[in-house]
């Protein structure tokens, strides 16, 4: 009807927005339902309900059946989690200010609503009359494929009311120019305070103020900002704390002069030049949170990874089959997939462009030269390194002055015991080998001079531990690139060298001094501890870890 009515008065669309469609009201079983709810009705009578006057009459009378029964089921199917949470604490926070006649007779009053704004009689006529016939039109597939406006679906992933999920997808392949956003945790009253309905339109493909038309494209590495403190703070609390309350991981840096330890990040350098983060990647990547969340609380320093094509364009999310926009900032508990989190705090795809120009305007860069051949190391492969012969990291680092800061990290192989790993996958039987085959060589792969099936894309099939190994993270000597020739190769390589000798011999003096730590591969008894006093346990002293012997 809005449609038609647009094109007979000449109008200009700029575009649709549904929220949470009834379209998907056939897939519902509420035209069974609701005649039996609205049946409550003839449990009372018309003088009980309406005076001579038509008005209604609830002074005296406690809540009809269907007042009960309806508000029940509508509190049970359009409040999500967090809604209902927050009625709940409200009701509970009432009570305590209130005596339990003024409870009573409030409760009455809210179950009396639904009868007062929302009769059975109405309800039976919209739900039976309305809504059959209005999806039977608008469901058309032939007038639907040929919709053409651009059309935002808004769906609440938690919605109990309708199948909106499904719907969004549904919509989102038939209409020629539609895109979903799916909203975290929401249920059928998906546009509460957590939905800016306007930032979402303004974001949108329908670009109503011509923002987007009129404006260069998103640039992923000048344009990114860091989300508000209260996103960062959520993402921190609920994603990273958790793990590090597992891991209970201690953090050291070194002194660029001396060699020394010291115990925190306080020694890692920050100038007013970029700074290159080069380290070892662990075991299916799992300790860059950590990382990440340390930097940044410890130092305020924002540290922006290099990620896999396959993190970065989201394959291990499953084919996308319908355009999907995102809030601006969207974080919520039933999240799946971390590669969301990551372009959240500034990971962009790897490749020599984004490196060059992350280092080119001043940034810090988080750098694994080992990729995915380290996050997915076989066995016996525990924290040894697969780096690339190539300079280049050095050479992009020494054009723009950049500082160096080797990483050492253990504890992930020790938290998971690898059943199988990529070269005994491939031997499998009944063409599952083969079909795990073709599939990494259809990967992308991250380095741009090597041909997609000279990257093994395959996780070893690995069992976590009850309890993981306590990690450690040591940031060694940094090395100043302001007075290396990025043209002289002898230097390049001598530098590079000796970055990759200083993450080696991270690794091995923490393996080493992680013996002195009772606390390191005994989960329960850190546990135990944890519990009894509050916080993470001591780790080993500082002289169990030798200085760094880097030359510089």
């Amino acid at each position: 009807m809005a449609l038609k009515n647009v094109k007979s008065n000449k109008f200009t669309l700029k575009g649709m927005t549904l929220i949470n469609p009834a379209t998907s009201f056939d897939e519902t079983n509420w035209e069974q339902l609701v005649p039996l709810l609205t049946s409550l009705r003839y449990l009372e009578s018309q003088e009980d309900i309406v005076d001579s006057s038509g008005n209604f009459n609830f002074v005296n009378e406690l809540p009809t059946p269907y007042s009960v029964l309806g508000g029940m089921a509508l509190a049970a199917t359009i409040p999500d989690g967090n809604q209902f949470s927050s009625i709940l604490e409200f009701i509970l926070g009432t009570a305590k200010l209130s005596t339990n006649e003024q409870m009573l007779a409030a409760s009455a009053d809210g179950f009396r609503l639904l009868a007062e704004y929302l009769p059975a009689s109405v309800l039976e006529t919209r739900v039976l009359q309305w809504l059959p016939v209005g999806t039977s039109v608008v469901n058309n597939v032939d007038r639907l494929t040929k919709l053409d406006v651009p059309t935002l679906v808004i769906a609440g992933n938690d919605d109990n009311m309708l199948p909106t999920k499904e719907e969004a997808n549904r919509l989102g392949k038939l209409l020629p120019d539609c895109v979903k956003m799916e909203v975290s945790g929401a249920g059928h009253f998906v546009l509460d305070a957590r939905v800016n309905l306007t930032e979402v339109l303004i974001d949108s493909h329908i670009d109503p103020l011509d923002i987007q038309k009129n404006s260069p494209p998103y640039d992923p590495v000048r344009d990114w900002k860091l989300p508000p403190d209260d996103v960062v703070r959520a993402v921190i609390e609920k994603r990273v704390n958790p793990t590090k309350k597992r891991a209970s991981p201690v953090f050291f840096s070194t002194d660029g002069t001396t060699g020394q330890r010291r115990l925190g990040l306080s020694l890692v350098p920050t100038n007013d030049r970029p700074l290159l983060i080069v380290g070892n990647h662990q075991l299916f990547g799992q300790d860059l949170g950590m990382i990440i969340s340390q930097l940044l609380e410890d130092r305020n320093i924002v540290a922006r990874g290099l990620a896999h094509p396959t993190v970065a364009e989201g394959l291990l999310r499953g084919e996308q089959e319908v355009r999907t926009q995102r809030r601006r900032y969207e974080f919520g508990e039933d999240v799946r997939f971390e590669g969301d989190l990551f372009q959240m705090f500034g990971a962009v795809k790897v490749s020599p462009r984004n490196f060059f120009r992350l280092l080119q305007t001043n940034q810090t860069s988080l750098l694994f030269p080992g990729g995915v051949k380290e996050a997915l190391h076989g066995k016996g492969d525990d924290y040894k390194l697969f780096w690339p012969e190539k300079t280049d990291f050095v050479r992009i680092a020494a054009k723009f002055n950049a500082t160096i800061v080797p990483l050492s990290a253990i504890g992930a192989a020790d938290s998971a015991d690898i059943v199988a790993d990529a070269n005994e996958l491939l031997n499998l039987p009944f063409g599952i080998g083969e079909n795990l085959s073709n599939f990494s060589k259809s990967t992308v792969s991250a380095r741009f001079d090597a041909k997609d099936d000279d990257e093994t894309f395959i996780p070893p099939l690995a069992v976590p531990k009850p309890f993981p190994a306590r990690h450690y993270f040591l940031f060694g000597r940094s090395f100043d690139t302001t007075l290396l020739d990025p043209n002289n190769k002898d230097e390049c390589q001598r530098i590079y060298r000796g970055v990759k000798n200083e993450v080696e011999e991270g690794i091995d003096a923490l393996l080493s001094a992680r013996k002195d730590d009772p606390y390191a591969l005994d989960g329960v008894k850190r546990s135990s501890y944890q519990r009894l006093f509050g916080k993470d346990p001591p780790t080993f002293p500082l002289s169990s870890l030798p200085k760094s012997r880097s030359s510089l």
